[in-house]
């Protein structure tokens, strides 16, 4: 009983902050916003913006959608309308047939005649193109009536959209994470440290859709804005910029649809001149007086890697504030053994949480936690890798 009351409460909790935590997840640098459609607002409910692409050779024009924003049902007279969908999550509907989600890449040719209505989803901004083709003479566009509350809000978030298409996964998948798992390891894992674990473990194996889910509950769980910062800024000397961008931006939008304003205090401690010889120290500190002339070691060809070791990866981020250096090693270990392949530099990691005070117990505890993101084998390797460091010692 007292698991179906925790898999219960931790279902309302996703449930709620999905609902409380719309994203603009729109770059509207990449497709722009526009101006208010001011000359069709009689024809929408919500706010949308209209940009149109090369106008002045008839391009297309790039609608962008509020959350719960959409169309009145309208026809288009003798003329094919063609949707693409840019950004955001939104919707089509066709009169007397199946509702269709649109995401990044859908297209949809609306045939003329045909009665329908397209908008956002209830949780998310969403940006389509649209343009008419095979227009015959005297194509028009005839408006109806507006899209009721009560038809829109038979439409599933973006977020709840499995549970929709897939009602007996997702039940079975939200029963294990959130309730037997966590259950598990809630003795070694406070709600804050489970969190965070996640969030690393999120970008480590590059699980952007769920690390957007989960932000917003993370941060309700006490897990700061700043703290959620410095997690994603670490990462990159463990991913690449190329694999953190999408974190980043992402993160950027739910803290400000959050009205958190960017950017948030600096965290930095080091410059140009003492971020080699604080980087040094900080390795010092994770695995002992050994590497105190790490960064001058190595074959000339590749020595200067060791040198960005120390000014780089510890100099410009594990001398940050904003975590201590227990959670720094522990986001490190979530890091590797989520993206795998990493099985070296994952046990010297795993030695240097035990450095700082990170115990076995408390590292099974976490790779645990995130079976659910990162599946087995992964976990059973970081599995292995602690079972190694355990024996060496």
């Amino acid at each position: 009983m007292r698991i179906i009351t925790f898999v219960m409460a931790m279902l309302m909790t996703i449930t709620t902050i999905k609902a409380q935590n719309m994203k603009e997840n729109v770059d509207f640098n990449v497709w722009p916003k526009g101006e208010p459609n001011t000359a069709y607002a009689q024809y929408f409910i919500g706010n949308s913006y209209l940009a149109p692409l090369d106008a002045a050779n008839g391009g297309p024009v790039n609608v962008t959608f509020e959350p719960r924003c959409r169309n009145n049902w309208h026809i288009h007279h003798k003329s094919v309308q063609v949707l693409i969908c840019v950004a955001g999550h939104g919707w089509y509907v066709a009169e007397g047939q199946a509702p269709v989600a649109m995401h990044p890449g859908s297209v949809v040719a609306i045939p003329a005649e045909v009665k329908h209505w397209h908008g956002a989803a209830k949780d998310s901004w969403f940006q389509h193109l649209t343009y008419n083709a095979h227009v015959e003479a005297g194509a028009s566009n005839e408006w109806l009536e507006p899209v009721t509350d009560e038809e829109y809000d038979k439409l599933p978030a973006s977020g709840e959209l499995l549970s929709v298409t897939d009602p007996e996964y997702i039940q079975r998948f939200e029963a294990f994470a959130y309730g037997e798992v966590a259950g598990q390891v809630k003795d070694q894992l406070d709600d804050h440290t489970r969190y965070i674990s996640y969030l690393a473990t999120l970008l480590g194996c590059q699980g952007i859709d769920t690390y957007r889910e989960l932000l917003p509950v993370a941060l309700d769980k006490g897990v700061t804005p700043v703290e959620v910062k410095e997690i994603v800024y670490q990462a990159t000397a463990y991913l690449g910029m190329g694999r953190v961008r999408p974190f980043l931006s992402a993160t950027n939008e739910i803290l400000s649809s959050r009205g958190i304003p960017l950017p948030l205090a600096p965290q930095s401690t080091t410059t140009m001149d003492t971020r080699r010889k604080a980087g040094t120290q900080a390795q010092v500190d994770c695995f002992g007086e050994g590497m105190r002339d790490f960064w001058k070691s190595g074959p000339d060809d590749s020595r200067h890697i060791n040198r960005w070791l120390a000014d780089n990866c510890f100099g410009d981020y594990y001398t940050r504030t904003g975590l201590d250096l227990k959670t720094r090693e522990l986001i490190t270990f979530c890091f590797l053994s989520a993206q795998g392949g990493c099985e070296p530099q994952l046990k010297s990691h795993i030695a240097g949480n035990y450095k700082v005070g990170n115990s076995k117990d408390l590292l099974i505890a976490v790779i645990s936690a995130n079976i659910p993101f990162i599946g087995y084998p992964r976990t059973l390797n970081a599995l292995g890798c602690i079972r190694s460091v355990e024996a060496d010692k």
